[in-house]
């Protein structure tokens, strides 16, 4: 699965569209919570602040159950999805809009202040309601990238500042933020806000935690630490300060050190990371070049070779290269004369002079038993001509120690009309003509 130039881990893909769908049913049951504490407890003051500081407020859940549908429907129903994100936005703003009245003493915010202070969302709630409707339209629809991902952006400030604030209630401390922002409200703000980014995982920031790379696994590995750790330390120094009373000075210096210990940590496990990657890059490396590297003469083998060819070829034709086909000449009688062994030997000498004889780029191949290939890049009939002299003096001044050893070759030049068989043909033509015309020479086969 690929996109831009990124190669996606479809596991991973499918895994945060599953995401996505979990945090919908957990808003639509969250909404339905809602409703049913506010029905039972409606008449108990005492149950119904400690509702409004924790819980979701009623216009809130009503916000979680249009969003959760979004979110579910997105896919099944393109235009409910809309319409249901439309909603959400609508009743966001409509809370907003009351806010700002009442901010600004309008005699139209009288209409707000009679409505049930339980059902009333705070400020940021429904600032981050009507952005996340917003979000959610531009999901659904698939419009402006960049504002989408910065709204979202924006929502999560919101609820990770509350969240951090809640580390200091737990630490026994009170949090201006959390009578606004509600901590229920909180976690669902943030798993919203992820929800939605993941309904779509490969656009925008989540295209990096779901790729198939390095990046993508560290994305995947530090982002729920990095999420939870302000909250984490906020919790303990605001418990260090209740409890034993510290001075400001040395709860400055402890966060300093904690920071600094979170840092590290998060960047040895990068590095650890990093060195796994590391060394199983190395061994892959390791078992592709085994996989295509003869073991006798240290060349590349007929696999390497076939996807050299097949790399040079262009929309199913080849074009811009040269191939020369060699073979040693009478070498079974040199098997049959002197052994295996020396023979062996032999085809090592072989490879080390075919090497000598290429240029950098050249690919030289053993192509099976006694025969070799060298593949010529961007060369024409006068180049593989050249390689082919080079290849032949290079045999005939070599100092063989039982016997001299020569070498056939036949050449062949890539046409546009070529394919990756028809050039090998050739070439294999060509070899065949110079064992016939008398071994110990180089036969250029005709143009196709």
């Amino acid at each position: 699965m690929a996109q831009e130039g990124i190669r996606f881990n479809s596991r991973v893909v499918r895994g945060f569209i599953a995401f996505s769908r979990v945090v919908g049913v957990i808003l639509l049951l969250s909404a339905f919570m809602t409703f049913a504490a506010s029905l039972g407890w409606s008449d108990s003051e005492s149950r119904l602040t400690w509702m409004m500081n924790v819980t979701p407020r009623l216009n809130s859940a009503w916000a979680c159950l249009l969003s959760g549908g979004a979110l579910l429907l997105r896919e099944r129903s393109a235009a409910l999805g809309v319409l249901l994100s439309c909603l959400v936005a609508i009743l966001g703003g409509f809370e907003l809009i009351g806010h700002v009245l009442i901010a600004c003493d309008s005699g139209l915010a009288r209409f707000w202040l009679g409505i049930d202070p339980a059902s009333r969302m705070t400020e940021l709630p429904s600032l981050s309601f009507l952005l996340l409707g917003v979000v959610g339209i531009a999901v659904v629809r698939g419009y402006v990238l960049w504002l989408r991902e910065a709204l979202v952006l924006v929502v999560l400030a919101i609820a990770l500042a509350a969240w951090a604030s809640w580390g200091l209630v737990l630490g026994g401390e009170s949090a201006n933020l959390l009578r606004r922002l509600p901590i229920a409200t909180v976690i669902l703000l943030l798993l919203q806000a992820l929800a939605w980014m993941s309904a779509v995982p490969t656009t925008g920031l989540t295209r990096i935690a779901v790729a198939d790379s390095l990046g993508g696994a560290f994305a995947r590995r530090l982002i729920l630490p990095s999420l939870l750790l302000p909250a984490l330390l906020t919790f303990g120094l605001a418990v260090a300060q209740s409890r034993f009373a510290w001075s400001p000075s040395l709860l400055y210096a402890l966060a300093a050190v904690l920071t600094g210990g979170a840092i590290t940590a998060l960047i040895v496990w990068v590095a650890f990371l990093l060195d796994r990657s590391e060394r199983m890059r190395r061994v892959v490396s390791v078992l592709r070049v085994d996989a295509d590297t003869d073991a006798l003469t240290g060349l590349a083998n007929r696999r390497a070779l076939d996807a050299a060819l097949a790399g040079v070829g262009r929309d199913g034709a080849m074009g811009g290269a040269a191939l020369l086909m060699l073979d040693l000449d009478r070498f079974k009688s040199f098997n049959d004369s002197f052994g295996h062994q020396a023979g062996d030997e032999v085809l090592r000498e072989t490879g080390m002079l075919l090497r000598a004889a290429v240029r950098p780029g050249d690919m030289v191949a053993r192509y099976g038993g006694e025969e070799f290939a060298i593949l010529l890049p961007g060369a024409d009939a006068a180049a593989a001509q050249r390689v082919g002299q080079r290849v032949l003096e290079a045999f005939r001044t070599h100092h063989w120690p039982l016997r001299a050893v020569t070498i056939s070759i036949g050449a062949a030049v890539a046409g546009p009309q070529d394919t990756t068989e028809s050039l090998v043909q050739r070439a294999d033509r060509a070899l065949y003509a110079s064992k016939q015309g008398g071994r110990d020479r180089i036969t250029l086969g005709e143009a196709l």
